[in-house]
C-alpha cells in the first residue's frame, strides 16, 4: 500500500455496497478507502473488495446500531461476536460501524436502545482484546457513549484508537466528554462534507478544537465514483477552519490517517 504524503485516505465509506463503481477504483492509486460493513451479511463483500483491490482498502467489520434488531431476530446468528473476532484476525482490519443512535427507526418505531449498548460494549471489547481502531457512529447519544467510554478508561479496557465518525455534536461536548484525559488521547476526530457541511460553522468550530495530529477525513458514500469529489470538499473545510493551505492540509491529514490505522 502506498504510503506517499500525497495519499488521501478516506477513513470511512461504504464502497462496498455499489459494486458498479468499482470501476474508478485504482489498485495502484493515491486513494485509501476503510470500507465499513455494518450488518454482518456485508462482512463478506468487504472481504471480496479487499481480495480485489488489496493495496487500497482497509476493511472494518462491525454491527452498526441500525440492524441490532438483526441480531435480536436471529437474522444475524448469536455467534456474531465470535465470527467478528476470528474474521479481525484472519484478515486484519478495523472494528466498525458500530455505535450507538437514538433516532434510529425501524418501519414504525424507534430501533431500541438498550441492545445496541449491549452490541457496542461487545465490539469495543473486542476492539481492546485484539488491539485494534474502532469508528463510532453516534446520533443523539454522545452523553451515554462517552460514559461508556470512561468507563473503559477507568478499568483500562479503551481501544487503542477511537473515531468519532463525522462528528455532529457540539463543539462543547467534544471538548468536555471526549478530548480530556487518557481517552483525549486516543479520540480521532473524522468530517466529511456529507454530514458536517450542513452546518458549516458548528463543524469549523469542532475542527479548531481537535488536536491538528487527531483530525481524519472521510466521504461517509456508498459510491466510489463520488468519493474523491466528497473527500476534496472536506479537506478543504478542514483547512478554512485551521487556516491551513490545501496541500499541507492534505498532507497532515495523511500522516494522521496513517498514525490512526497504524500497521496499514
Amino acid at each position: 500500500m502506498t504510503t506517499e504524503a500525497t495519499t488521501v485516505y478516506d477513513v470511512h465509506c461504504h464502497i462496498h455496497e455499489t459494486p458498479k463503481s468499482f470501476k474508478d477504483l485504482d489498485n495502484e492509486g493515491q486513494t485509501v478507502y476503510c470500507v465499513q460493513a455494518t450488518k454482518y451479511s456485508d462482512w463478506a463483500d468487504v472481504l471480496d473488495l479487499k481480495t480485489q483491490f488489496d493495496k487500497i482498502i482497509i476493511p472494518a467489520f462491525g454491527v452498526h446500531p441500525w440492524f441490532v434488531e438483526r441480531v435480536q431476530s436471529g437474522e444475524i446468528p448469536s455467534t456474531w461476536a465470535s465470527e467478528l473476532r476470528q474474521v479481525l484476525m484472519q484478515h486484519g482490519g478495523i472494528v466498525g460501524e458500530c455505535g450507538l443512535d437514538k433516532a434510529a427507526r425501524n418501519a414504525t418505531s424507534l430501533i431500541p436502545f438498550e441492545p445496541q449498548v449491549e452490541i457496542l460494549e461487545t465490539q469495543l471489547g473486542i476492539a481492546h482484546e485484539l488491539c485494534l481502531p474502532v469508528s463510532l457512529h453516534c446520533v443523539r447519544a454522545f452523553g451515554v457513549l462517552a460514559d461508556m467510554l470512561r468507563k473503559l478508561e477507568k478499568s483500562q479496557r479503551l481501544p487503542p484508537r477511537i473515531m468519532l465518525h463525522s462528528y455532529s455534536g457540539s463543539p462543547d461536548m467534544l471538548q468536555q466528554m471526549f478530548l480530556r484525559g487518557e481517552l483525549g488521547q486516543r479520540i480521532y476526530v473524522s468530517f466529511s462534507r456529507f454530514v458536517n457541511c450542513r452546518n458549516r460553522a458548528k463543524s469549523e468550530e469542532c475542527i479548531r478544537i481537535v488536536p491538528a495530529e487527531r483530525l481524519l477525513v472521510e466521504s461517509d458514500l456508498h459510491d466510489a465514483s463520488s468519493t474523491a469529489a466528497a473527500l476534496e470538499a472536506a479537506i478543504a473545510l478542514v483547512a478554512e477552519a485551521r487556516g491551513w493551505d490545501f496541500s499541507q492540509t492534505k498532507k497532515t491529514l495523511a500522516a494522521n490517517s496513517r498514525a490512526f490505522f497504524k500497521y496499514f
